[in-house]
């Protein structure tokens, strides 16, 4: 099994007000939910609570296929931020492997309907897209009042 990002499927509870501190593990893999707790006060300290919940993770990913594995190992994308309510970056994987990177822009028309433009940032380069996009959500927000 290949080696999963450090925090991947685990998060840090602290909740003073209730004594609750300790590490999480959720992984869903085809609508089956793992799931356990690790306090850090049963399991003598922080540093030990996060080692039973790691060793947790990887079990439960040494089971799962091959692909769920590697996207557990996969560097997080830094998200691309536009700056405008209702356009984002988005990233996608076709079922044949191509990547495909463009800016969204979303908005609800006048009937409540919801709209999106995308536009292909291999086509138009990430600002003229980014610029694009943000253009359609003020042409669409505009066309609803």
């Amino acid at each position: 099994m290949t080696e999963p990002r450090p925090t991947y499927g685990i998060t840090r509870i602290d909740q003073p007000e209730k004594k609750n501190h300790g590490f999480y593990v959720r992984i869903t893999n085809r609508g089956k939910n793992n799931q356990k707790y690790f306090p850090d006060k049963s399991l003598g300290g922080k540093p030990k609570a996060l080692k039973a919940a790691k060793a947790y993770r990887d079990e439960v990913l040494s089971k799962m296929p091959k692909y769920k594995q590697e996207a557990a190992s996969r560097k997080k994308r830094k998200i691309k931020k536009s700056g405008v309510v209702g356009v984002t970056h988005v990233v996608s994987k076709s079922p044949k492997g191509t990547v495909y990177e463009y800016w969204q822009a979303a908005w609800v028309d006048a009937d409540d309907k919801r709209k999106t433009a995308k536009f292909s940032i291999t086509r138009y380069g990430s600002e003229k897209a980014l610029d694009l996009a943000k253009k359609a959500r003020k042409a669409g927000v505009k066309g609803k009042r």
